[in-house]
């Protein structure tokens, strides 16, 4: 494996080796990923409305291939645990609950409440005597999380740069809309039989647009593209969107955007997981949680701008705007699964660049190789 992963590549893109085919369905390499990468930096793993209410509880794997907690405890506050009893290790939650007043670990029923503190351990002292206090025993093990446009995100290692300074290219980049104002609105999900880093290509590639998806490229043309590339901000941008059904500008907008602005869309990946798309009137996530080696899941969430786009009178509007993404995103999932099952059964090493289209796609790729290196 360490033969085959690149070294630092040259300025000139075309010259440049991409990542083995071998990165896209190795065990080994996965496991480099969860080490290296999703273990040691910020990454996605949730939405602030999968935990809508206090006393809502969710579990999720982490790309990290660990288990956590989403709780939103019962003033309302966003935590993110580890998945298991302090006690003895049991896995404390299994399946989305809400209106959970306390987690109650189901082996020996210690009992924590939704900030994570220990509250009662029966028996603790003998039969009948309980401890109702935690005897200074400590709560469930935290996880440093942050929320960001109603997206979670962690840092496993609690070492990672401050959120702030993570998020600072695009925080910059978008600074002209106000997240605060978005309201979600709908969710999809899609099982890709694709390594995860092959959706997130095929993403932030402007060059396959008019060849896979000849419908978007009528309002959406490649020709009409500029690249956007900053450090983690890897993806594309189009001044002239101008959707043919009629859900175009039928929704509130962000406030205060220049004329220009109302037809601009922004695509990118906020590296290493998430994909990125805002519009004048929405803001559209795609969280890409690996599953194996060979295959991932994107869980999709859509959002509208302020109180109004969410009303019943503009429900067909929303419905028009979201329904826009599964119709290109189908053609996607495709596209991926020919990629996976090229690069298990023929003889494809890795890529050869386009010095023009494919320079996000080979930053993508470094920012990986730079992250997973084997030990000599």
């Amino acid at each position: 494996m360490a033969s085959q992963i690149p070294e630092q590549a040259p300025d000139d893109t075309a010259t440049a080796a991409g990542l083995p085919s071998v990165a896209y369905y190795s065990d080994a390499f996965m496991q480099l990923e969860r080490d290296q990468l999703f273990s040691t930096t910020w990454h996605a793993i949730g939405f602030a409305h999968d935990i809508p209410t206090p006393g809502s509880v969710y579990p999720v794997m982490s790309a990290a291939g660990c288990a956590l907690l989403l709780c939103r405890d019962q003033a309302g506050d966003i935590h993110v645990f580890h998945n298991y009893c302090r006690h003895r290790g049991m896995r404390l939650v299994d399946e989305v609950k809400t209106n959970c007043r306390k987690l109650v670990c189901p082996y020996h029923a210690w009992c924590y409440e939704l900030d994570g503190t220990l509250s009662r351990v029966p028996h603790k002292h003998g039969y009948g005597k309980h401890d109702d206090a935690g005897d200074n025993l400590p709560g469930l093990a935290r996880v440093r999380s942050e929320v960001w446009a109603g997206i979670v995100f962690v840092d496993l290692s609690g070492a990672a740069v401050d959120f702030d300074v993570h998020m600072a290219p695009l925080s910059r980049r978008w600074a002209r809309y106000d997240f605060d104002e978005l309201r979600h609105g709908r969710s999809f999900e899609f099982d890709v039989p694709g390594n995860w880093k092959l959706a997130i290509e095929n993403f932030i590639d402007i060059y396959h647009v008019p060849y896979v998806h000849p419908a978007l490229n009528k309002y959406n043309d490649m020709t009409d593209h500029y690249f956007v590339h900053d450090g983690i901000v890897l993806g594309q941008g189009n001044r002239e969107v101008k959707p043919t059904d009629n859900g175009a500008h039928k929704l509130p907008e962000f406030r205060d955007l220049a004329a220009e602005a109302r037809h601009t869309m922004e695509a990118i990946c906020l590296f290493p997981n998430l994909l990125l798309t805002v519009f004048a009137d929405n803001l559209r996530a795609i969280l890409v949680e690996p599953t194996s080696a060979t295959t991932c899941h994107e869980r999709v969430s859509v959002w509208f701008v302020g109180d109004e786009a969410m009303t019943p009178a503009l429900e067909h509007y929303r419905n028009v705007v979201a329904d826009r993404f599964p119709v290109f995103n189908i053609e996607d999932v495709e596209v991926v699964r020919r990629l996976q099952r090229s690069f298990e059964s023929s003889g494809f090493e890795s890529a050869h660049f386009n010095p023009f289209f494919d320079v996000n796609v080979f930053e993508f790729q470094q920012l990986i190789a730079g992250y997973c290196t084997p030990a000599s």
